[in-house]
């Protein structure tokens, strides 16, 4: 969308193509949408090992420039490449994005044609950075992520963190990455990345945004509860002597696998492979998500039973034969052998709750305010906490509040087992993030509410 809208700024001369993302990455299955009278092909965030399609498209006289910044594997002499990943690059930040990266050119090009019209996309690349989970110790990301959160001029995403009522005037990364994203990305991973695209277009106000906001929402709600019957039916097949968790589902479709293997690696604290059919009969193809621990990609590629794959170190894609699944979970074992998952629980500071004010948590919250891959959210455990009361809530009955005289305990995404096992009466002490609710009341009489919460990860009685 960058790039789209950037280069209008020279000539209406210029159109896009791309694919769902059941069909991945490769620009190979667009060659046919390509306009026969196009003289330049910009290929973003993917592509730079795509050497046969750059070849064809040059013998077809199209100049090819590829902007990515996935890890190179072959030189490519039929594409201009961009990607601080290359040998040789200079290139200082190599946490980049591919949203990042196609800024920079866009900088560049308004360097040599003394222009300036990169400016008003200033506030795009940090959310790119944060969604594709890139480094936040990156000081040229954290300018850029702060940029888009204090800065925010994109009229689609205004409306949308407005829909899922985030205060504009005080946007975290939190915020973006688990509600704002997901809900943009819902929409590609159900092949609807017209929905997706129309909306990012939209970054001036036009009368079309409140309903393209509405239609995310929708599919977004969607996406959870697919997330959630998925894992739901998909637990009672793991393995829990394997290292690695690895099943098969193949309703879920190349949108879903990602995330639920996201969701079982959280809840079985392992690695965890997601597959589904491949590209012909005798392959499946999947998503797979790993942990801070080791490089997951890694791990796969010293794989013998693994013919391709892709991605991040702790999240990609990958294919292998059929008959290869049962010797790739022996060998993940083996490999693995010794390897232990940590399952500590980490916290950053502590405080007892008498000294938990509205001050205090607006302090944390803004140090907070960037958080992301390498710069985590701030976790803490606040002590003498007593339940006085407890509440199952939410459409789906899956968020418990928990009452402790000044400070409201949350579990989201949890279940009514959780809810159960909540002691009342009881002093406990509990690990997670904090946060300030302000609800605006508006009759009879205007009034704000304010509620200090916190968002926990767990919590045990006090002995």
């Amino acid at each position: 969308m960058t790039m789209y809208k950037y280069l209008l700024n020279f000539t209406d001369e210029v159109y896009y193509v791309c694919n769902e993302r059941s069909e991945g990455h490769s620009i190979e299955g667009l060659i046919e949408q390509i306009p026969k009278q196009t003289k330049l092909l910009i290929a973003v965030d993917s592509s730079s090992n795509d050497v046969e399609t750059m070849k064809l498209l040059t013998s077809k006289g199209i100049d090819c420039l590829i902007i990515d910044h996935h890890s190179v594997t072959v030189e490519n002499p039929y594409a201009i490449l961009v990607n601080p990943q290359q040998n040789g690059c200079e290139y200082p930040n190599k946490n980049a994005c591919g949203g990042l990266l196609v800024f920079k050119v866009c900088q560049v090009i308004d360097d040599y044609m003394d222009t300036y019209y990169a400016n008003k996309l200033d506030d795009l690349p940090g959310f790119s950075l944060m969604a594709d989970m890139m480094s936040m110790m990156e000081l040229e990301n954290r300018y850029y992520a702060k940029l888009s959160l204090k800065s925010l001029r994109h009229a689609g995403l205004r409306t949308l963190f407005e829909a899922m009522n985030f205060d504009l005037n005080n946007l975290s990364a939190t915020d973006f990455l688990y509600g704002v994203s997901p809900a943009v990305t819902a929409a590609t991973r159900f092949d609807n990345i017209k929905l997706a695209i129309d909306f990012l277009m939209c970054d001036t106000d036009s009368p079309e945004i409140k309903g393209l906001a509405k239609e995310l929402v929708k599919a977004n709600e969607r996406r959870k509860e697919v997330q959630t019957e998925a894992l739901r039916a998909l637990k009672p097949f793991v393995d829990e002597n394997d290292k690695v968790v690895i099943v098969f589902d193949p309703t879920l479709g190349k949108g879903m696998n990602g995330l639920v293997g996201q969701k079982l690696s959280k809840s079985f604290n392992r690695p965890a492979i997601v597959l589904g059919e491949g590209d012909n009969e005798d392959t499946y193809a999947g998503s797979f998500r790993g942990l801070e621990d080791f490089s997951m990609l890694d791990l796969l590629d010293s794989c013998d039973n693994v013919f391709y794959t892709g991605g991040h170190p702790a999240a990609g894609g990958l294919q292998i034969y059929k008959t290869n699944l049962e010797l790739l979970r022996q060998e993940l074992n083996e490999k693995l052998d010794n390897f232990e998952a940590d399952n500590s629980m980490y916290y950053d500071l502590e405080f007892d709750v008498d000294q938990i004010d509205e001050k205090l948590i607006n302090y944390l919250s803004e140090f907070y305010r960037v958080t992301g891959n390498h710069f985590k959210e701030g976790k803490f455990l606040i002590k003498g906490l007593f339940i006085s009361d407890k509440k199952l809530m939410g459409k789906s009955l899956n968020t418990v509040k928990i009452d402790c005289d000044t400070l409201q305990l949350m579990k989201f995404k949890t279940d009514s087992e959780y809810f159960d096992s909540v002691p009342v009466f009881t002093e406990i002490e509990a690990i997670g993030t904090l946060n300030m609710n302000y609800w605006k009341q508006y009759k009879p009489k205007f009034k704000i509410t304010k509620t200090m919460q916190l968002f926990i990860e767990d919590y045990r009685e006090k002995i």
